[in-house]
């Protein structure tokens, strides 16, 4: 054996366990979970819910939240596609930031592509759109009779799921609706419940809480099916073909180790198995994902893309 033989292989076993230490994670180190929305807000409700279980899982990382709103979900986004690739910092990509915003704004300060390593979609759930529960609009034909009035619509934020869903219906509707985003859910949902819009559209985990506590009302839900437990009707039973999801997806930054995306992979299948899990997925009507790969959610966002291309022009939004 040569000199230089010796000396590649003496240096690749001196690497061996820095190549090691390079694709786990350091336990002595929190997992930063970036929401790119306020708290309150579906995105943040599922990110809670699902670290809560896997804190409980033997072997798990310990996460943080950490919100950052601000520009229709891009800023918290950009942090997570920003932040170094070694699985210490991943944080939830929604419809908005890799379905919505890539076509709605002119610019990014990402790539949805090329900047993040896609790694478990996290859950499904249908947009509803609701009232406050004195509100004279009594359901959804009710609502479909007023082509004549100007109406309002809340939203959480200019390029989220709310947004678009709301466009969308306008357009399809007919109606006169004019978009009013706020800062997140919360702000929203107090301005309809104090009467300064007339109606709102948000995601279904969201609304659910007003809802059982009497003070608001679902009109109608975006999904394909009626949910159980919600006395509503799908808006396609009266506008066919109208149909939106809202969902989240765990991801991180560009090149992170192939063994870290899958641990936290691993992790998310094996909390959406707990019966509690499923449990609070059904209570806040959530749909747990049908696969839980890296390679069918990085395929699920580039189909998601592309379809809201053609309906953020079909729909002409733009940022108010």
């Amino acid at each position: 054996m040569t000199l230089l033989s010796r000396r590649v292989i003496l240096a690749g076993i001196a690497c061996t366990p820095a190549i090691a230490r390079a694709q786990s994670l350091d336990p002595s180190r929190p997992v930063r979970w970036v929401v790119p929305f306020t708290p309150g807000g579906g995105s943040d409700i599922v990110s809670r819910l699902l670290t809560g279980f896997i804190a409980e899982l033997p072997g798990a990382p310990r996460f943080v939240i950490d919100n950052r709103p601000g520009a229709g979900g891009n800023i918290g986004t950009a942090a997570i596609g920003q932040a170094p690739p070694d699985g210490h910092t991943v944080g939830v990509l929604t419809v908005a930031s890799h379905g919505i915003n890539p076509t709605l704004y002119p610019r990014l300060p990402f790539d949805p592509i090329a900047d993040f390593t896609p790694i478990s979609l996290l859950n499904l759930q249908p947009v509803v759109i609701a009232t406050k529960a004195d509100s004279p609009i009594r359901d959804l034909a009710d609502l479909l009779s007023r082509r004549d009035r100007e109406m309002t619509f809340a939203s959480a934020g200019n390029g989220l799921s709310g947004h678009a869903a709301g466009e969308l219906f306008r357009m399809r509707s007919g109606l006169k609706l004019m978009h009013v985003p706020y800062r997140g859910s919360s702000a929203a949902w107090t301005d309809l419940l104090g009467g300064r819009v007339d109606l709102i559209v948000d995601n279904i985990a969201t609304a659910m809480p007003h809802v059982q506590g009497g003070t608001a009302r679902i009109l109608g839900l975006t999904s394909r099916n009626q949910m159980p437990g919600v006395d509503a009707p799908t808006i396609g039973s009266l506008l066919p073909g109208y149909v939106v999801d809202s969902w989240n997806v765990l991801g991180g930054p560009a090149g992170m180790p192939a063994p870290i995306v899958q641990r936290f992979s691993e992790l998310v299948a094996a909390v959406l198995q707990l019966p509690a899990t499923r449990a609070r997925y059904a209570e806040l009507r959530m749909l747990p994902p049908p696969d839980t790969s890296p390679a069918f959610a990085a395929n699920y966002i580039r189909e998601q893309i592309a379809m809201w291309a053609t309906v953020v022009r079909e729909a002409g939004m733009r940022i108010d």
